[in-house]
């Protein structure tokens, strides 16, 4: 009977072990890496629809590669457990269009502008003026479902710097 028990504690310890290590190895390509975005909502139409999976990485913003035109995911402003995809239009300095909250159509230092494509329905820095760039969490890079609509979302690597440097 010992060895019974002694077996099944070994296979508990074992996939314990597994569960563990694989638990660490998801979380650390979430938070470092990127992850699987399902996209909602029609802000982004026809780029990317309601329900498109996309994969989204955090290298550009760790490396502080973002260009004007990169889709990216940000936290939003008044409602950080949502996730908001939308373009990046402005980077801190740049001129945009005048808007309610940004009278001088200047973005601030440490902000971006984004706008979503589908602009008569889409919530974006027209209604909730310019981004903190630490609420950008990731960029969309490759849409993988649905087949039919695959493809690359960006047409520059995460490594690859403009002359222009985010802060």
């Amino acid at each position: 009977a010992t060895s019974k028990y002694a077996a099944m504690w070994r296979r508990v310890r074992k996939y314990s072990a597994i569960g563990g290590l694989s638990y660490c190895v998801a979380h650390t390509v979430a938070n470092y890496l990127g992850e699987l975005v399902i996209c909602t909502g029609p802000s982004m139409h026809p780029t990317i629809e309601d329900g498109d999976l996309v994969i989204a990485e955090r290298l550009s913003i760790m490396n502080r590669t973002l260009r004007k035109g990169d889709i990216v995911g940000c936290l939003n402003p008044h409602d950080h457990t949502q996730l908001l995809c939308k373009r990046l239009a402005g980077l801190e300095r740049d001129i945009v269009e005048p808007t309610e909250h940004l009278p001088h159509g200047r973005v601030p230092l440490g902000h971006c502008f984004l706008l979503g494509d589908n602009a008569p329905v889409s919530t974006d820095s027209r209604a909730f003026g310019p981004v903190p760039f630490g609420l950008v969490e990731v960029r969309l890079v490759l849409r993988v479902w649905p087949p039919s609509r695959a493809g690359w979302l960006s047409n520059h690597w995460f490594f690859e710097k403009e002359e222009r440097k985010i802060p």
